[in-house]
């Protein structure tokens, strides 16, 4: 089975359609590890998009504060301004789906969480101590997890009793070979709304060639390949900007 891994969409449907378009052909089930909303301006019809197409949903923190289950004081400020228009721009409806949400699962050999698996609602996994705190203090062979926008691998290896990590960031399009049984694995797809690594080899990240960040898995073969696909966000900024979320 292919799945496309996608996280961090944050109410932006022109990312998310562009991801849609182009992985809808080539994958069987999508996974989503959770921040349907918050920053972006069209938070009803990401999560309408999410319920229809995702296998899994996880609640990120923003999705959590968009439902009140949530505080939103230390957020910072321009999320919590943008989750401030949120409250009044999604419906009843979209708010209870929300507060159903889990912020981790177990599913097919995999932990999915939008986090940290020690604390999936706010810790971030940026570097190699993060994930060394990861790999110790909880049981897995294989983590997809989001929340920090950043497309990454970490990848546990033992050897001869010693143990060393490989760290990828940012990787264009690499295959990683998930299928060693002795390693484990921490893979983080990147945002599909908001991404947050540098400019990639193709060319600037302007408004009419955004990035939208993506993964996809193959559960058989065990292997991960991140995506990218450049899509026009001119009109979208342009909406942000005028309801204040720029």
């Amino acid at each position: 089975m292919r799945v496309a891994v996608i996280s961090d969409i944050h109410a932006n449907l022109a990312a998310f359609t562009a991801v849609l378009n182009a992985a809808s052909t080539e994958v069987d089930e999508w996974w989503c590890l959770g921040d349907l909303v918050g920053y972006g301006p069209d938070p009803e019809d990401c999560v309408e998009l999410a319920r229809k197409i995702c296998r899994i949903i996880l609640a990120g923190n923003h999705d959590l504060a968009a439902c009140g289950k949530m505080d939103v004081s230390d957020f910072s400020h321009h999320a919590r301004k943008a989750m401030e228009w949120t409250w009044n721009h999604i419906s009843a409806e979209s708010k209870a789906y929300l507060a159903t949400l889990p912020t981790y699962q177990r599913y097919n050999g995999v932990l999915l969480s939008h986090g940290s698996p020690r604390n999936p609602v706010w810790e971030y996994i940026m570097s190699e101590s993060d994930a060394l705190d990861a790999f110790r203090d909880v049981s897995f062979t294989h983590c997809f997890f989001g929340h920090s926008h950043l497309p990454s691998a970490f990848i546990l290896k033992k050897s001869l009793g010693k143990s060393t990590i490989q760290v990828f960031y940012g990787e264009g399009n690499k295959l990683i070979d998930t299928s060693a049984g002795s390693n484990r694995y921490l893979l983080n797809p990147g945002s599909v709304g908001f991404p947050r690594d540098a400019q990639d080899a193709h060319g600037s990240d302007t408004l009419d060639a955004a990035i939208a960040r993506y993964a996809l898995y193959d559960t058989d073969l065990k292997q991960w390949s991140f995506r990218r696909i450049h899509y026009d966000m001119r009109e979208t900024a342009e909406r942000m900007y005028s309801y204040g979320l720029w």
